[in-house]
């Protein structure tokens, strides 16, 4: 990488830790939940997820913790999304000892991610118990959406910053795939949310059934590009 390159990658680093760095702040500022139980289970989860990631592509990975985050961004808003979104970060490092670099980027692009899916949420007003169904669906997609057009976009960035190379086409060989699969996951992840609400913590393992799938069904890949320069 060429000086330039680099001081571009870093700045681009700072900024989203930056982003990062905001949405734990607005959780401080609005830190109020009746539910943080739950958010403490699902804290748990994100963490025992990311012991079981895998790499789509060189020094690039994919876990299920983004449904622990999108639910906590369902029950606890800012306060669910810094709890979880940071759990899960602490573990990649634990896990994969990655350099401050990545562990900071990762923790801004989780976080700022997670503020989406709140976003989505709040912009519908609709809850998650059982009484909010099939209401909750419209949500649960564009959560899942938003979470992934944020997360798969900040990285794709890094990426094509790193091997100069044109956005759009980093994003369609590496991350295009998996559109459908995590849109699913927002639904997903309020089903989680829900199944908490009507039978407690025993209840937020019931979706794990599905979410195990998906995770095979991804590890696959069977859209998945064979080949590509993709990295994060």
């Amino acid at each position: 990488m060429t000086p330039s390159r680099n001081s571009t990658l870093s700045a681009f680093v700072a900024f989203v830790a930056a982003g990062g760095v905001a949405v734990l702040a607005a959780a401080v500022m609005q830190w109020e939940t009746d539910e943080f139980g739950l958010i403490l289970a699902l804290a748990g989860l994100a963490v025992f997820f990311e012991f079981f990631d895998f790499a789509p592509f060189p020094n690039s990975r994919v876990s299920l913790s983004v449904a622990a985050i999108i639910a906590a961004a369902a029950v606890g808003g800012f306060t669910g999304v810094a709890v979880v979104g940071s759990a899960s970060v602490a573990a990649q490092y634990t896990a994969h000892r990655k350099p401050f670099m990545k562990v900071a980027f990762n923790e801004g692009t989780l976080l700022l991610s997670g503020a989406a899916a709140v976003g989505a949420f709040e912009a519908f007003g609709t809850g998650y118990g059982s009484t909010a169904w099939p209401g909750v669906l419209a949500p649960a997609l564009a959560a899942g959406a938003a979470f992934f057009a944020i997360n798969s976009g900040l990285v794709a960035i890094a990426i094509s910053i790193d091997k100069s190379a044109n956005v759009f086409r980093v994003w369609s060989e590496a991350f295009a795939w998996l559109t459908p699969h995590y849109v699913l996951v927002g639904v997903i992840a309020v089903t989680m949310a829900t199944a908490y609400d009507e039978w407690g913590l025993v209840g937020t393992g019931l979706p794990l059934v599905p979410l195990a799938m998906i995770w095979l069904i991804v590890r696959q890949g069977p859209l998945r590009p064979q080949t590509s320069d993709a990295s994060a």
